[in-house]
């Protein structure tokens, strides 16, 4: 038994390899515990939260566009266009006819159209319009009257 344990120590002293030991030191990795690279961690995550809050308005208003359009685009919506621009052009010939034409010309008048007034007066060799809206919004045109070679006053 003692040949075993002298045989045993030569053993382990042989092949032993000296030990070295150190502190056990744990560092965390993610910026949110360590504070190291937080400002970038955080900016990252506010810019996904961004770009996608982004996303969802710019899909609502697109939804909201071809809503609206849709409805433009109707049959009926064009036909009310197509009466209301017909109507319009009608209520212009009327004026214009008023204006230049040699019969029944009148030299001022006034008509009252969806809630606003349209003033015309001829003044020689003018023609002033003044169109207020419902607002309150005024444009004035003048025309002059002999610059065009078959209107003559």
């Amino acid at each position: 038994m003692r040949k075993i344990i002298a045989l045993c120590s030569i053993v382990a002293t042989t092949f032993v390899a000296p030990v070295h030991a150190a502190e056990m030191v744990h560092v965390f990795t993610s910026p949110s515990f360590s504070g190291i690279g937080f400002s970038s961690h955080a900016l990252t995550i506010y810019s996904q939260e961004l770009s996608r809050k982004l996303a969802i308005a710019a899909e609502k208003k697109a939804d909201e566009l071809k809503a609206e359009n849709d409805a433009k685009n109707t049959t009926m919506a064009k036909f009310v266009a197509n009466l209301e621009s017909r109507v319009y052009n009608e209520l212009a010939r009327q004026i214009t006819e008023k204006l230049f034409e040699g019969q029944g010309t009148q030299a001022s008048g006034t008509f009252a159209f969806n809630g606003g007034t349209i003033t015309y007066t001829k003044n020689g060799s003018l023609i002033e319009i003044t169109i207020r809206d419902a607002n309150g919004n005024v444009t004035t045109m003048t025309v002059p009257i002999g610059d065009f070679g078959w209107l003559q006053p």
